[in-house]
């Protein structure tokens, strides 16, 4: 989590340098990966009409490809839909290895 020294107010920023520091969305459990940039660029979809069909802001979309926000399931899903292609093969999922 964040360090309680941060204000809410700089919470957001925080998060996104931090994420992006460390280049793709993980947490205790495992990292997220995704193959949302590559797909809608093969279909010829440009980042806002995504948006749109999803009802969700460009930014969205936009933080959802380089990794520093994870989808709700229900978003996970209509992607997944609007693409006709399984949520798995568009979100992939690598579980946490335990060191030691």
């Amino acid at each position: 989590g964040l360090p309680v020294s941060v204000p809410p107010e700089q919470g957001y920023i925080f998060t996104v340098i931090y994420t992006r520091l460390r280049g793709k969305s993980r947490n205790k459990e495992g990292t997220l990966k995704n193959r949302l940039e590559e797909i809608r660029k093969q279909r010829g979809i440009r980042q806002e009409e995504l948006a749109e069909a999803m009802k969700v802001s460009r930014q969205t979309i936009s933080s959802l490809e380089n990794g520093r926000y994870n989808p709700s399931v229900i978003l996970a899903i209509k992607l997944a839909r609007y693409f006709e292609m399984k949520v798995e093969d568009i979100f992939l999922y690598e579980e946490e290895q335990d060191e030691g």
